[in-house]
């Protein structure tokens, strides 16, 4: 029996700029897919022929336009046609990708992959936990494996979990049932940590329900805030050995996920830019990390707003400060020539500076994927990068020739930190900023969501 492998992810954001061209997807196809994907052993040691398509993953970004969609998806279509006689298919996606003309991607692969194999071929799925999940999802697809970690660290384990219960399936000639309860919250995805309670036990609690027979896949997705679109809200999805199952275990989960609803709140000190800067100049922490979270470019955003720079400029501070990942082609292109040492003057900016160094962008996939110039105001030091990118972890910053250990007072767009950089935050402050990825659900006009939808509106609800 043949299983077929693919991915096709991205992560979308219907307030942002920039639709990611087909040049930002990072790309394999057949058996280099799994330089990435590792699910590939899970199916050779059930005795079964695996046959690859592609890997297509791009940063969060603006909706997909639908030239770029159909160049990936017909890839693996073109991967099931030739192979109609496949016992599964395993795909790996995001859950939250919107293309333009169609809504989400997702849903649209699968319904085109039905079209072409039988009810009897088995399609599993794994999915970002912060997935948009339709309602008829569960018409074409038998298994839903879902992270269970904001942020996320189970990437791998969400992979096998998935690829394990497809292979038991088939193995077993089980035919499971997927059941999508749809849930009105949408949540600011920063409160929404899984190592803290109430979220710790809630996941805790789709594990045990894993280990049941019966049980392939227990989910809870938080939604994705950042897309205005029908189908985004929080939703509790099961896959099991009967509807009946899928059904009460999706609602038992719904309901109690719902009853929580009101517990979540930051971690972390969450305030607007101006007090976040006061606080990071009067603080005495070795090293604090400020994150630009209305601008987050791990969420879709461009990454081009300079508003913490301009408040650090202002404030001129003694604190050796970093402003890293400002997307500014203009700046980087038009003063790369100038040597290390050079006074510029930085467009749009109108600041003069002095330039510190020159550097490259590390990637999503932690590839080179352009030029950064680090200008140097006083005490303050800003990366301009030529492409948008996330400063995620300590080799961002050793690929833009700085050291991040030098600063006491470091600002990213991201919203969360990433686990990557906690350990050199002695203290984290959470700016509430204006932008593509603003957190402020009052403030995204969100017009074409289904209401009522907490917390824009509180009201009784009951998943039966």
């Amino acid at each position: 029996m043949k299983i077929l492998v693919a991915s096709f992810q991205c992560e979308s954001n219907t307030r942002a700029l920039l639709h990611p061209g087909k040049s930002d997807f990072e790309y394999f196809a057949g058996e280099d897919i799994y330089k990435k994907l590792v699910v590939k052993d899970i199916f050779t040691e059930n005795g079964f022929a695996v046959i690859p398509s592609i890997y297509a993953n791009a940063l969060p970004s603006a909706t997909v336009e639908q030239e770029v969609y159909d160049f990936y998806k017909t890839q693996i279509l073109d991967t099931v046609r030739a192979n109609p006689d496949a016992a599964g298919i395993y795909l790996y996606v995001h859950g939250s990708m919107e293309v333009e003309g169609i809504g989400s991607g997702e849903l649209q692969l699968v319904k085109e992959i039905r079209q072409i194999v039988s009810r009897d071929c088995l399609i599993a799925l794994t999915m970002d936990l912060h997935a948009n999940i339709t309602e008829e999802l569960g018409q074409y697809v038998d298994i839903v494996c879902g992270y269970k970690t904001a942020p996320h660290t189970d990437q791998e384990e969400s992979q096998r979990r998935a690829a394990g219960a497809l292979a038991y399936c088939l193995k077993n000639r089980i035919k499971p049932y997927t059941f999508v309860q749809k849930i009105p919250m949408l949540v600011k995805g920063d409160t929404m940590l899984t190592q803290y309670e109430p979220l710790r036990s809630l996941e805790a609690e789709t594990v045990q329900l894993e280990q049941q027979a019966d049980i392939f896949g227990a989910n809870l997705f938080f939604g994705h805030c950042w897309i205005d679109a029908p189908n985004t809200s929080a939703s509790a999805v099961v896959s099991a050995a009967s509807p009946a199952a899928a059904k009460q275990w999706a609602q038992t989960l719904a309901n109690k996920l719902w009853s929580t609803r009101k517990e979540y709140q930051f971690r972390i000190e969450a305030e607007q830019p101006e007090e976040c800067v006061r606080r990071a100049l009067a603080g005495k922490e070795k090293r604090i990390f400020i994150t630009d979270s209305g601008d987050n470019t791990t969420a879709g955003a461009e990454g081009t707003t300079q508003e913490l720079l301009k408040l650090f400029l202002q404030a001129d501070p003694e604190k050796k400060t970093c402003v890293a990942g400002i997307t500014a082609y203009e700046t980087v292109n038009s003063l790369w020539e100038q040597p290390d040492g050079a006074a510029v003057t930085v467009p749009g900016l109108e600041r003069k500076g002095v330039i510190k160094t020159h550097g490259e962008i590390l990637g999503w996939a932690k590839e080179i994927i352009g030029r950064c110039l680090t200008v140097s105001f006083g005490n303050v030091d800003a990366i301009f990068t030529e492409k948008r990118s996330g400063f995620i972890e300590k080799g961002n910053f050793d690929k833009a020739n700085v050291d991040l250990l030098d600063y006491e007072i470091v600002v990213v767009k991201l919203g969360y930190l990433f686990e990557e950089l906690k350990p050199y935050a002695d203290r984290e402050l959470f700016a509430l900023t204006d932008g593509a990825s603003c957190v402020e659900l009052s403030r995204l006009n969100l017009k074409n969501i289904v209401r009522p939808m907490y917390p824009l509106e509180d009201f009784a609800w009951r998943a039966e």
